[in-house]
């Protein structure tokens, strides 16, 4: 008989903030490249609607002692039944006796793990005196992305929010965004707003499914940070291939970006060698250089791995066990 706490979204939202996550998630990365840590192969699956997937990430971190798995699915058009396009699960076991620790909700998790890893990218690749952010996607991603990248930079000035898809979104969302961050925040619906939003920007977000690249090349100033969480599937892309062949590259795992990431065209297409692409977990942990100058153009590919999700669950789960909260379970 195994014993485990089961944690719901509402007790992981009393205990868990985004100062909490992006630690999570750095140590994440800084455990993997230091090979006290190892991811699973990703399990990956589109359904044939095109309006929904799941996918299976998982790892073990030896260093923080537990194993497990989280799967999420997006479905797209939860939207009319009034229901998060994202869901997830998530399972901690013990990487000692091989127990389930915790199942906990991993909607929330992965909403804020995401957005803070745009925020590590952001932490370890922008300019520090960058002023300009853009957010390229307005769904449940969306705000995290804003909420870690404003946490660590502490020098931006103006927000703007773009989404040229759907009208109407962009609006709302930087209604919300502006009550939020106490600024004001400008909403973009166009291409060609959107080209002139790039321009100006010091730190571009993107979080959309897009299977086409969005931003072109030569809208990107010198000087630009991208931090990409959009491509996380075989196929998907939200940047110009060319962008990324003249931009200095960063991975959150190397195998899966040039396989399911924003990396994988270029990759493919031959714009872009593996060996010049650097796990961010390097940066953070002094072994490889991040941004060497102001003119050059950073990518964070960030493509999600489990490792995240699993650091930031073992944190709630200890947070949990001292505070009291969650029900104990036996299976």
């Amino acid at each position: 008989m195994q014993e485990f706490l089961l944690i719901n979204q509402e007790e992981i939202s009393s205990i868990l903030d985004m100062e909490t996550v992006i630690t999570a998630v750095e140590k994440a990365y800084a455990l993997k490249v230091s090979g006290q840590a190892e991811l699973f192969p990703i399990v990956c699956h589109e359904f044939k609607d095109e309006d929904s997937e799941f996918d299976i990430k998982s790892g073990s971190m030896d260093g923080a002692g537990v194993f497990g798995m989280k799967l999420v699915s997006a479905f797209y058009e939860n939207d009319a039944y009034g229901l998060p396009r994202l869901m997830g699960t998530i399972l901690v076991f013990d990487r000692k006796t091989g127990q389930l620790k915790s199942m906990m909700d991993g909607t929330l998790i992965t909403n804020m793990r995401t957005g803070a890893a745009g925020g590590v990218g952001a932490k370890y690749l922008a300019r520090p005196d960058s002023e300009t952010v853009l957010l390229l996607g307005t769904g449940a991603q969306g705000m995290p992305l804003l909420r870690a990248t404003l946490q660590v930079m502490k020098h931006i000035k103006r927000i703007i929010v773009a989404n040229v898809h759907t009208s109407g979104k962009a609006s709302e969302f930087a209604k919300n965004a502006a009550a939020e961050f106490g600024m004001e925040v400008e909403a973009v619906e166009t291409l060609a707003d959107l080209e002139r939003a790039v321009r100006s920007s010091d730190i571009i977000l993107t979080a959309t499914p897009s299977k086409e690249a969005i931003i072109q090349a030569d809208w990107v100033k010198p000087g630009t940070h991208l931090s990409c969480i959009g491509s996380d599937m075989e196929g998907k892309q939200e940047l110009d291939v060319d962008l990324i062949a003249k931009a200095k590259t960063f991975a959150d795992d190397l195998n899966q970006v040039i396989s399911v990431g924003e990396c994988e065209k270029a990759v493919k297409q031959g714009l872009l060698k593996p060996e010049n692409i650097t796990e961010i977990g390097q940066v953070i942990l002094g072994n490889a250089p991040g941004r060497e100058n102001d003119e050059e153009i950073t990518i964070f590919d960030s493509t999600g791995i489990g490792l995240q999700d699993l650091m930031t669950a073992a944190m709630i789960a200890d947070k949990a066990k001292e505070k009291n909260i969650g029900t104990s379970l036996k299976i």
